[in-house]
């Protein structure tokens, strides 16, 4: 069963378009949320602190292309109502990893993966670059690049570069501004 239909049958069937399916996914989450601890109190010395207890949750709706997704909170979450967690928890994806991972991919050619030769008699290397000096190069440049020239439509229909998201940089830069640091 798909966690679409899951998801239904957990809420009681009903409707299936987009919005209640968010619903339920959220309604779901604050039922589970209610009784699980991301964290646990640390008693020592007479002191007591909140130490992350890597006890991660099943994502009620992930995406197609995973057949099940877990989530875990590294930020001490508990001073947010349930409610504020759930709804961003069911936000919670990994499109923008996923998306540099296939740049990384089709961009950079010498960590391509080994071929087969036609013979089936063994591996080849003909792209691959056995240097991992000049790798961490080609990586290097190409998340500045990423991260600082090439803009992206994100869920708030906002076309920005990731830095300008985080507050890193006001403005979307070219390869000139970065290769001569204007």
């Amino acid at each position: 069963m798909d966690a679409r239909e899951e998801l239904k049958s957990w809420g009681g069937g009903g409707s299936s378009d987009e919005a209640s399916i968010t619903k339920l996914a959220i309604a779901k989450l604050i039922s589970i949320l209610r009784y699980h601890e991301f964290y646990e109190t640390v008693k020592k010395d007479g002191s007591q602190h909140r130490k992350r207890a890597k006890n991660p949750i099943e994502h009620p709706l992930p995406s197609i292309d995973q057949g099940k997704r877990l989530v875990d909170c590294t930020t001490d979450l508990s001073s947010y109502e349930i409610e504020h967690v759930a709804n961003m928890l069911v936000k919670v994806n990994d499109k923008a990893t996923s998306a540099f991972m296939q740049q990384i991919r089709r961009r950079l050619s010498l960590l391509e993966r080994p071929l087969v030769t036609a013979r089936g008699e063994g591996k080849s290397y003909i792209y691959a670059n056995f240097n991992p000096k000049y790798a961490q190069y080609a990586l290097t440049i190409l998340r500045t690049f990423y991260n600082y020239c090439l803009p992206y439509n994100s869920w708030d229909k906002v076309k920005a570069i990731p830095a300008q998201r985080l507050g890193i940089a006001d403005k979307q830069f070219t390869m000139k501004d970065i290769i001569y640091f204007k």
